[in-house]
């Protein structure tokens, strides 16, 4: 029976847990890294043929500044969890013959923790969200296994200081988004265009990263709560009945969502036929030291599906292409809105990882989940955007599916926003605007739009009203 009705609410469980995610190089405008370029994305964003509108994340959000005000904005949304990342690169400028963090970087770190939680919010905390340090890019990064040695021991450090504040570990972050736009793609960071061989070296590198961090983490803190987030995207092919383009959907599904996940669960990594026959791909998978089992609950980043299509090429390749074809209403960055994969990808497609070696049911969050609009990054005045009801329907809709699928039986514990503030979108720089709060890149004024007090409202009441519940029959 639905769920859904214009008479009654949809309420969610007791002590469900409702935030919002950042990440540090999108918001703070961190002045040490920006001055100093101590990133690789710090490097890629000024070089003005890598960002779509000609930005930078230099200030950014002002973050780094302006957190009370924005924990402020926090309370006001009712919001009892946040996500926010490290900042690796500052953390961890340079090489040294003793490791150690930079102590105003912790400082600044342990100050803002704190005043999270003296707000009554739990802490997810991301550990790489897509940002090296540059002296670590520079000598190959994750395909250098300083890289990895490195990652364990800045996940030791920061566990060991700042434990006490985190009530969920995140190592990585999308890592396969990671690979595929900085490998296959190339227009991240470190750049390369369809390089598979190193693609799949970077992914085993990952695992390899995770599973060390996963145990030094718990050998610190041996309660924490550990984890990574995989972005899931559901793909469909152009045409149903064409095979060529059902395989291109096949290999994308195999690799793209469910090669980490798998690997995580069974220890080894895998990769599908005929792929992994080939004798370079065969040296890359295998066993991975000390990886199985490495996941204490799951976290999830949903927000739109692809379709794909094959593509004739010398030599031919089985991923195809991304189809230009939109078949639902898009957003922003041609993103189409499809709630219903939010419920399939619950209930159907993570069923092979939804319960522990020991039958447990995982606890699931929604680490992400959000939709842009796009306006130039010089508005200041106005009420541009701040009427934004397509984000409203996006997010509602969204929640009726997660509603569903916790109906059905799916342990889902959370949903955490994307985003707070509008932020630095990578190599889309500043024009998408991804957050509940507007932010005026000029003058840095923060405004609620209407999507945030929605949010807010569904947040105290726990439940979804019925006259949101109308908005699903447009």
């Amino acid at each position: 029976m639905s769920i859904i009705s214009n008479n009654s609410s949809i309420n969610f469980p007791d002590g469900f847990l409702w935030g919002v995610s950042t990440s540090a190089f999108q918001i703070e405008g961190c002045p040490a890294e920006s001055s100093c370029r101590l990133s690789d994305w710090s490097h890629w964003a000024a070089r003005n043929d890598k960002i779509k509108d000609g930005s930078n994340a230099d200030s950014a959000c002002e973050f780094y500044w302006r957190y009370p005000q924005d924990l402020e904005l926090c309370a006001q949304l009712n919001v009892n969890c946040f996500r926010l990342s490290l900042n690796w690169p500052v953390l961890r400028p340079a090489q040294t013959e003793q490791f150690a963090l930079d102590r105003e970087a912790l400082a600044y770190y342990k100050k803002l923790l704190a005043s999270i939680k003296e707000r009554g919010m739990k802490t997810f905390v991301t550990l790489f969200h897509f940002c090296l340090p540059n002296w670590l890019s520079e000598v190959g990064g994750w395909n250098n296994p300083l890289t990895g040695k490195e990652f364990a021991l800045y996940a030791e450090a920061v566990a060991s200081e700042l434990g006490p504040f985190v009530d969920y570990w995140l190592t990585l972050n999308e890592p396969l988004v990671y690979v595929y736009r900085g490998y296959i793609n190339g227009d991240w960071p470190p750049g390369y265009s369809r390089n598979y061989l190193l693609a799949f070296q970077t992914i085993r590198a990952l695992l390899e990263a995770h599973s060390a961090a996963y145990r030094v983490i718990h050998s610190v803190c041996p309660q924490a709560q550990v984890s990574y987030v995989i972005h899931w995207r559901p793909f469909e092919p152009k045409n149903w009945f064409n095979p060529l383009d059902q395989i291109v959907r096949f290999y994308r599904n195999q690799v793209f969502n469910h090669l980490f996940p798998r690997a995580v669960d069974t220890g080894i990594l895998e990769f599908p036929f005929p792929i992994g026959s080939d004798p370079p791909v065969r040296e890359i998978a295998g066993p991975v030291d000390g990886l199985k089992g490495t996941i204490d609950f799951l976290a999830l980043n949903y927000y739109t599906r692809e379709i794909c299509e094959f593509k004739w090429s010398c030599p031919p390749d089985v991923f195809g292409v991304q189809s230009g074809v939109k078949r639902l209403e898009t957003a922003g960055l041609g993103w189409e809105i499809y709630a219903d994969g939010l419920y399939y990808l619950l209930v159907e497609d993570i069923a092979p990882y939804r319960y522990s070696a020991g039958g447990q049911p995982r606890d699931i969050f929604i680490t992400e989940n959000g939709m842009a609009d796009e306006f130039s990054s010089d508005l200041n005045d106005g009420d541009w955007s701040l009427d934004d009801n397509q984000r409203i329907f996006y997010l509602v809709a969204h929640l009726v599916a997660l509603a569903k699928a916790i109906a059905d039986g799916v342990n889902v514990k959370g949903y955490l926003h994307w985003s707070l503030l509008d932020n630095f979108e990578w190599s889309d720089g500043l024009c998408p605007r991804f957050g509940l709060v507007r932010v005026s890149y000029p003058s840095q004024e923060r405004v609620f739009r209407k999507s945030a007090r929605i949010y807010a409202d569904i947040i105290a009441g726990n439940k979804i009203a019925p006259a949101l519940l109308a908005l699903m029959t447009r």
